[in-house]
């Protein structure tokens, strides 16, 4: 008995993908801005309050609570980029490089369509476990 839940990851036809891609790329460039405000609240976190403790007490409100609200904010956008991704049947692959693939069908097989937000369009594929150094043009 399969579970109800559960979805079959999608195919997608080249032409599929890429028509995805602009409605992608605003997705990608939230996540990336998410993912640097997250890391600078974090970093500026860890060098002005050593983990929000001075001398063994809290350290009081303000900014404090405004770097909270601010990885909290980051992380919200983080976890909305992804569902939008997911919700389009595409899996990140690196957040950090855009990297987005695609299940396609290949000579029989199915592999993944690679694209980097930086490409202007879908220009590589590689098997599911190849990875990114597997890449091979289209």
């Amino acid at each position: 008995m399969s579970d109800p839940g559960f979805f079959p990851p999608r195919i997608f036809s080249l032409d599929e993908a890429e028509a995805l891609l602009p409605q992608l790329r605003p997705i990608l460039n939230v996540l990336s801005r998410a993912r640097t405000q997250q890391a600078e609240a974090q970093r500026e976190l860890s060098e002005r309050y050593h983990g929000g403790r001075g001398n063994g007490h809290p350290v009081p409100g303000g900014e404090l609570d405004r770097l909270h609200g601010a990885m909290d904010q980051a992380q919200e956008h983080i976890q909305e980029s992804v569902a939008a991704i997911t919700g389009l049947g595409c899996e990140l692959k690196d957040p950090d490089r855009g990297m987005v693939d695609f299940r396609t069908v290949r000579d029989g097989r199915v592999v993944y369509l690679c694209w980097l937000m930086e490409e202007p369009r879908i220009l590589f594929w590689h098997d599911l476990d190849g990875g990114f150094a597997g890449r091979q043009p289209l």
